[in-house]
């Protein structure tokens, strides 16, 4: 993780592989198709972003197999103790303010598996994620009102983009009430 708590782009893919078995045993094949085709929908595809091993995972002790041993015979994989408390590490970090592909991923990620964690956690993800966007908010505002009318789409791109940032906190709001 980076010093402020969000994750790096290695630790995107072990949240995806991570969560996918919180969900239920898969098959070594299996759970790499379905990280690296759920990654490069969000960011297209990504050599960075690919290269966390599965074997990896196994060999820290966060995953093991069912059956089988791992890559050489699809062996079928499972979640450990280790694996789901490094799962809800991932979770229930920070993510970073700014659009990037990353942080994309990361918020998706976090939004696919956000029913793995206990009510109070989730009611905090949503707050934090928030905040976030009421931090996007206030930057995207400063730099509107510093803007000339006449400069180019600037300014009506920055409405466009506050507009967006509205609606997201409104979810998040109608999200923690509901």
């Amino acid at each position: 993780m980076y010093r402020d708590n969000s994750l790096v782009p290695k630790e995107a893919i072990r949240l995806a592989a991570l969560g996918l078995l919180a969900e239920g045993d898969r098959a070594y094949g299996d759970l790499a198709r379905e990280v690296r085709e759920f990654a490069s929908r969000i960011v297209g595809p990504s050599l960075d972003l690919l290269g966390t091993s599965i074997e990896l995972l196994r060999f820290e002790g966060l995953i093991e197999p069912v059956e089988g041993h791992g890559m050489e015979d699809n062996a079928v994989l499972r979640l450990t103790a280790s694996g789901r408390a490094a799962l809800t590490d991932y979770l229930t970090s920070t993510i970073r303010p700014g659009v990037s592909d990353l942080n994309k991923l990361v918020l998706a990620l976090k939004l696919r598996f956000v029913d793995l964690l206990s009510a109070e956690d989730r009611e905090e993800q949503i707050a934090a994620l928030e905040m976030m966007y009421a931090g996007e908010k206030a930057r995207l505002e400063d730099l509107r009102a510093r803007t000339d009318r006449d400069a180019g789409l600037l300014a009506e791109w920055l409405d466009l983009e506050i507009a967006q940032v509205d609606r997201r906190i409104a979810w998040c709001r109608d999200l923690i009430a509901s």
